[in-house]
Parts: structure tokens; C-alpha cells; sequence
């Protein structure tokens, strides 16, 4: 994860929008992500995906959920090979702050996660069922 983004996240907890907790499991995602697709998060292609995480888990710690991904969209991405293996890089994250993201969730990080790794590895590659 480059410098911006930790320094966002360092704001974020330094102003109390995130406990340490959600920073540095945030950062741990992170980690993972990148040693799955070898590649580095950055402020320029990863701000969304970083944000929308770090805003998805204020929200369920306040016990709020967002409306899901429009239906068109959700299957657009569903059909990206990177779509099923995002639980691999989600479900540490949950195991450690002890949540479950919500579906409606899963749909909007899918999105930025897909985006991110198609860009960076050549174009979006789709699973053959």
C-alpha cells in the first residue's frame, strides 16, 4: 500500500472516523490483496476500493446498510473470473474485526476489487462456467 493511502488512513483514525482496529485490519487487507494479485494499492487506483472498505465497516459498526448494486452491474461482475476469489481476500478481514459484510457490501467492493485487477493485469478476464 503506497504512502497516500496510509496517510489516509492514518487521518481517519487520528480524527476518530475509524478505530485502530478497522485501520489496521484495513491495511492487512491490503496485504493480502496485493500478494494475491502482485501488485500495489495506491491513492490512484485503489482510493475507491479503500474507501468505500473503510466507509462499509463504519456502517456496520453502526449497524447501517447501503442499498444494494444495481442488478445489471452486480452481474457484469459476477461473471469476472477474479469475482470468486474475493472471499479469500474478504474473509480474513471479517474473521478479524468478527463481522460479516453484508451482501449489498460484497457487491460494491467486488466492483472496485474487479476494476482495480482488470486494469492492472490486462483487461477483464471472464470465468467459463
Amino acid at each position: 500500500m503506497d504512502q497516500l493511502l496510509r496517510e489516509r488512513l492514518a487521518i481517519l483514525k487520528a480524527t476518530g472516523m475509524i478505530s485502530d482496529e478497522i485501520g489496521d485490519s484495513i491495511i492487512e487487507f491490503a496485504k493480502g490483496f496485493e500478494e494475491k494479485y502482485s501488485l500495489e494499492l495506491t491513492e490512484e487506483n485503489a482510493s475507491m476500493l479503500i474507501t468505500h472498505l473503510v466507509m462499509a465497516l463504519a456502517r456496520i459498526q453502526r449497524g447501517e446498510e447501503v442499498n444494494p448494486m444495481d442488478e445489471l452491474a452486480m452481474e457484469e461482475i459476477s461473471h469476472s473470473e477474479f469475482y470468486i476469489e474475493l472471499p479469500e481476500i474478504y474473509m480474513p478481514l471479517e474473521d478479524k474485526l468478527r463481522i460479516r459484510l453484508p451482501d449489498s457490501e460484497k457487491g460494491y467492493i467486488a466492483l472496485h476489487a474487479c476494476t482495480i485487477v482488470a486494469k492492472m493485469k490486462g483487461g477483464s478476464r471472464k470465468r467459463s462456467d
